[in-house]
């Protein structure tokens, strides 16, 4: 008899992709997770046999009823919703009551086996209170209230999911050409020989293969997988791949990335700047240990989970940019 897998935000990118995977394997059932099933995502899952039912990651309630039955629940939750109409600490406050909201009606399924939790590090407690990120800490104190739930987090895996490539249609992170210099440049506030890119690929594909993967081969409990295709030294190295595999530019040296200050930076992108712009410096200051969770968690990478033909079935961060169509920034 088929397992059930309820994924929460079915018709985003991440739940979309996790459903995308699930649905390959016949030993599983999927239920999607959307506030409206009758939208046009929705009803296209539908047709591929994923049963489409309506919850509110603001209602308990609602959550509590769709989980009914499930085997296993893939969890994750949007900052970037409210973070639209909110300032950062109250986007990442709204955020931190859905996902408490989704561990409570998990630990109320009876049927649950395993909890698959998309997080992102404590950036306040990594960098010993200098650096706040509202949407990685917003999810990470969602971590901890999970880790005072003994029974949940015995059934728990935390995912850390790294950077898209798909982040470059963020207007911060558009390439920016310039004719009489003949290069595409790239503005950061963080050091671009330092600030390392930790690069999840092409999201749409990989989230669901990790997933998948880390379902089917689930790690000790409270484990935290960091989920990448690639592991760049520096935003450097990263903007140099996207120069020579997006088709933009063939050349070497015809990519470069400006630091610039954080305040500049903020005052060109309002808001939005801030908030991704101290993500760069936080990766910048942690270096090699930006994925990390806080001292005394177990962490492996997904690839330590998956089986060979699994591993193949990624997209890379290449190959991400070489499919893309980059017209749309141009």
């Amino acid at each position: 008899m088929s397992k059930l897998v309820v994924v929460v935000g079915a018709t985003g990118g991440q739940g979309g992709s996790v459903v995308s995977a699930v649905l390959k394997d016949k030993s599983f059932k999927v239920r999607g997770i959307t506030r409206n099933p009758d939208g046009e995502k929705a009803r296209s899952l539908t047709v591929k046999g994923v049963d489409m039912v309506r919850a509110d990651l603001n209602d308990e309630s609602s959550l509590v009823k769709a989980f009914e039955g499930a085997y296993a629940i893939f969890a994750v939750t949007d900052f970037f919703e409210p973070f639209g109409k909110l300032d950062g600490d109250k986007a990442a406050q709204v955020e931190y009551q859905q996902g408490v909201n989704l561990a409570i009606a998990a630990s109320k399924t009876a049927s649950l086996q395993h909890y698959i939790w998309s997080t992102l590090p404590y950036s306040y407690r990594l960098s010993q209170g200098k650096l706040t990120i509202p949407h990685f800490d917003g999810k990470a104190r969602v971590d901890e209230f999970i880790k005072k739930d003994k029974q949940l987090l015995s059934k728990t895996t935390f995912l850390f999911y790294t950077f898209f490539a798909s982040n470059l249609f963020y207007p911060m992170y558009n390439p920016i050409f310039i004719k009489s210099a003949n290069k595409y440049v790239l503005l950061n506030p963080g050091d671009p020989k330092k600030t390392p890119i930790a690069s999840l690929g092409d999201h749409r594909t990989n989230a669901g293969i990790f997933a998948h993967s880390v379902l089917i081969n689930p790690p000790k409990h409270g484990t935290y997988v960091k989920c990448s295709v690639d592991d760049f030294p520096s935003m450097d190295a990263y903007f140099a791949k996207w120069g020579s595999s997006s088709g933009r530019v063939a050349a070497s040296q015809s990519t470069t990335v400006l630091q610039i200050p954080l305040e500049q930076y903020k005052a060109l992108w309002p808001k939005w700047g801030e908030e991704l712009g101290i993500m760069m410096i936080f990766w910048e200051l942690m270096g090699e240990n930006s994925w990390s969770p806080l001292p005394g968690n177990a962490i492996v990478h997904a690839r330590e989970l998956m089986t060979e033909a699994a591993q193949k079935e990624l997209v890379t961060t290449e190959e991400a940019f070489k499919a893309t169509d980059w017209t749309p920034i141009f």
